[in-house]
């Protein structure tokens, strides 16, 4: 893969704000990829950004939740469960219990594959990562 390509994917994740998130496929919209070539690209080359920002069209990041859920508390990301709900709605710190039932548990993905971010409350508007991403690409030839 280029790297023009690669830096245009990471500079999208670069403009994602804090306590905000974007999909998979709203990144490679804005960016002029597929969602799976900025999975990829996250995955090799995104350490250094908040790839935790970037989820998938169920608010999750198959087999990365466990690393991701200490920053989605930290930025108010997780969706929370019907008993998990402080009085912001936004799911506490403490982790889920055994029972996944505990004040502060998040709610959990399909099958139960770990906690979601709450993409209808926190997602970030495309237009405006729009402008952000075509700034902080200006310096780059294609």
């Amino acid at each position: 893969m280029e790297d023009v390509r690669i830096e245009r994917v990471l500079r999208a994740v670069e403009c994602i704000p804090e306590g905000r998130a974007a999909t998979y496929g709203t990144l490679g919209r804005i960016c002029g990829e597929s969602p799976r070539t900025v999975g990829r690209v996250l995955s090799l080359w995104g350490s250094n950004v908040a790839w935790w920002r970037v989820v998938n069209a169920g608010g999750a990041i198959p087999g990365h939740a466990a690393e991701a859920e200490p920053h989605w508390r930290r930025e108010g990301l997780l969706a929370a469960g019907p008993d998990a709900a402080g009085p912001s709605g936004v799911a506490g710190p403490g982790g889920a219990s055994g029972s996944g039932r505990a004040s502060g548990s998040a709610r959990t993905g399909r099958a139960g594959t770990g906690p979601v971010v709450e993409l209808r409350r926190v997602a970030a508007d495309e237009a405006e990562l729009r402008r952000r991403w075509e700034a902080a690409v200006a310096d780059l030839a294609d």
